[in-house]
């Protein structure tokens, strides 16, 4: 993780934290229990060679909280549409971990960056969310991290807060 990122997401973990009697405990980052791989397709590769530590990190950080599994992603620039994307699979149950929750997922991006990359991603949201095949439920929403307004930022991890914390029912 950049600094940029390690600085938000503890600050975003610590802002939900704060008026919680019982925090929840945050995991993130590449270990195995935050990550899934596909099927290898190996002619996907280069000379057909599989690297078997290849897999799909499910969330910048992530928390269960009231039954559900709470996904922070934190893109630096753009949302880019994979990495709302690669939760399709794993709803329908198709990565090597499977969720056993219903899944919240809070996306902050620059919003200084092309409309239509959100609006690619509320699209493919809906995609997801119509799929009868997923074995639990998935809600979303994108949040602008405010680049480098502090206020901006700030406001969207309030409002991001507030909005997990509805649908946890905390």
């Amino acid at each position: 993780m950049g600094q940029t990122q390690t600085a938000f997401l503890v600050e975003f973990s610590a802002h939900f934290d704060a008026d919680l009697s019982v925090p929840p405990r945050w995991f993130g980052g590449q270990g195995k229990s935050n990550t899934a791989r596909l099927e290898t397709h190996r002619a996907g590769r280069r000379g057909n060679i599989y690297n078997s530590s290849e897999r799909f990190e499910l969330g910048d950080l992530t928390a269960n909280i009231n039954g559900h599994k709470v996904v922070i992603e934190f893109e630096s620039k753009q949302i880019p549409i994979q990495n709302l994307l690669k939760y399709w699979p794993y709803l329908r149950g198709e990565l090597s971990t499977k969720p056993d929750s219903p899944v919240i997922i809070c996306h902050f991006s620059d919003w200084w960056s092309y409309g239509i990359n959100r609006d690619l991603w509320e699209w493919t949201l809906s995609q997801i969310q119509r799929d009868h095949t997923c074995i639990v439920p998935i809600q979303g929403k994108q949040f602008d991290h405010g680049g480098s307004d502090i206020q901006a930022r700030q406001h969207s991890i309030r409002e991001a807060v507030q909005w997990v914390k509805q649908r946890c029912a905390v």
